[in-house]
């Protein structure tokens, strides 16, 4: 078991990287974080968080401002299935490239934090493992996350690098943008947020999870390359999942788009998109049906053999927290939903 003393982290002020920058703090750990120009810094980090204002396409330029880490965990990554394909390239693999970098010249375990989005059209076919084959990748981000694997694991075999990828499915928990406040926001605007019944496993982590499973990981000697899925593995449904943030928001209950539509329009909106040029996404996309519109029953049977991992959270207590946010009940009062 390796002894992480001190951490650098690329995407601190994001949504995962602040749950794992406060469990850091909480662990003894000494952290760096890299914040983006003009990115405001968490005020509960006070004095205990160095941070480092940088741009992870140029992360080496910032090497001596960074200092020396024993751990580098890679968050920075356009999240979006939507936008220009180069900028994705510029900052996701790229910006990996350069991190891998600065991993090497301090010796460090490179823990980076790809997708279950590399699965690409392999997804929504029931059970998957890390040793599924990855499909076709159809977005900007799928492509990127396969891309970002493949330049770690090809400086593993070629440099020496000691990685580790994770793989993390849906993330939710507060903060969460597109699991927890753009689906409240389309309950209450009364927009469909369903794909069919939705009776199928969301294929959902909670962040705090995902930090617990990433922080095994940096204490692991598993970093030749390692693969984890991160999971809470509860076989909660689309259906349940929804249906309780309505609960506890005290939003409408979730509209549905018919399956076999939300399928056939996803590449036809996608391309309307494309020739029009559109800054947004599309509603629907081959990307996000493949992420709500079938199961994706992520595997935690090796992260739960080689890393010893079990969920730090239950759903139940994920929803009470997401209630105590909204200020609702997190006891669900619908009869006939079930996990």
């Amino acid at each position: 078991m390796r002894n992480m003393k001190t951490a650098f982290i690329t995407g601190a002020g994001g949504f995962i990287g602040r749950h794992l920058v406060e469990q850091l703090l909480v662990e003894g750990v000494a952290v760096t974080a890299l914040m983006m120009p003009g990115e405001p810094v968490p005020k509960s980090w006070g004095e205990k968080v160095r941070t480092v204002t940088g741009d992870v396409r140029t992360l080496t330029d910032s090497a001596k401002d960074i200092g020396p880490f024993d751990t580098l965990f890679h968050l920075a990554a356009v999240v979006s299935d939507w936008g220009a394909h180069q900028d994705h390239v510029d900052t996701t693999v790229h910006g990996t490239e350069q991190a891998i970098e600065l991993a090497l010249n301090c010796d460090a375990h490179f823990v980076v934090t790809t997708s279950v989005c590399a699965y690409a059209s392999a997804l929504a076919r029931g059970h998957i493992t890390e040793n599924t084959p990855v499909g076709k990748p159809t977005s900007p981000y799928e492509f990127c996350k396969q891309q970002q694997e493949k330049v770690t694991l090809n400086a593993v075999k070629s440099r020496g690098l000691k990685a580790t990828i994770i793989r993390p499915g849906n993330v939710f928990g507060v903060g969460s943008g597109p699991w927890v406040s753009m689906i409240i926001g389309m309950m209450k605007d009364r927009k469909p947020c369903l794909l069919g019944s939705g009776d199928w496993d969301a294929g959902l982590v909670h962040v705090r999870n995902l930090v617990a499973l990433m922080i095994g990981a940096a204490h692991s000697n598993y970093c030749n390359g390692d693969i984890f899925i991160g999971s809470d593995g509860f076989g909660v449904t689309w259906k349940t999942y929804t249906h309780r943030l309505a609960e506890i928001t005290g939003a409408p209950p979730p509209k549905s788009v018919p399956n076999i539509a939300a399928k056939a329009l996803a590449p036809v909106l996608e391309w309307v998109g494309h020739a029009r040029k559109q800054k947004e996404r599309p509603p629907i996309t081959r990307q996000s049906y493949r992420l709500m519109g079938g199961p994706n029953e992520f595997s935690t049977e090796k992260c739960e053999r080689l890393l010893r991992y079990k969920p730090v959270f239950s759903f139940e207590q994920a929803m009470q927290e997401l209630a105590d946010e909204f200020g609702q009940s997190s006891q669900p009062t619908r009869k006939g939903l079930k996990s």
